[in-house]
């Protein structure tokens, strides 16, 4: 079985999140992975194209990799093991484009959702149709 959590800009330091994905990991032996949308930094991105302002080149890939880090800290520590590792995908892009690649691609078997629920992503996960648990 493949779990994904998706989380969100706002929730990317979301422990209950990974708290309940080491759950679901070791109650279904699953295999488990984070995805990361960071739609305020695509958001920024987009904004300074059309301003004709553009953005330092590394702030995009710099955005990631602390995302990353901080979700691989959290790991750990909801682990209990320094050495505990996980697949982490950030990327930046608006989250329906990016399930719908992330799903089409990776094929969950479950998504755990690590972010606040809003009509959008009610929607979202009616068109995936993935069996999907919210964590508030």
């Amino acid at each position: 079985m493949k779990i994904t959590l998706v989380l969100t800009d706002s929730s990317a330091e979301c422990r209950k999140a990974l708290e309940w994905l080491a759950k679901y990991e070791d109650m279904f032996s699953a295999e488990v992975d984070v995805f990361v949308i960071l739609e305020d930094i695509y958001r920024l991105e987009s904004a300074s194209v059309s301003l004709g302002v553009p953005l330092p080149p590394d702030t995009v890939k710099n955005a990631k990799d602390r995302t990353k880090d901080r979700i691989k800290n959290l790991w750990r520590h909801v682990k209990g093991d320094d050495e505990a590792s996980i697949n982490i995908e950030a990327v930046a892009g608006e989250i329906k484009e990016e399930i719908l690649r992330f799903t089409r691609e990776r094929k969950p078997d479950m998504i755990l959702w690590g972010c606040q629920p809003t009509p959008d992503l009610c929607r979202v996960i009616d068109e995936i149709d993935i069996p999907s648990l919210i964590i508030k």
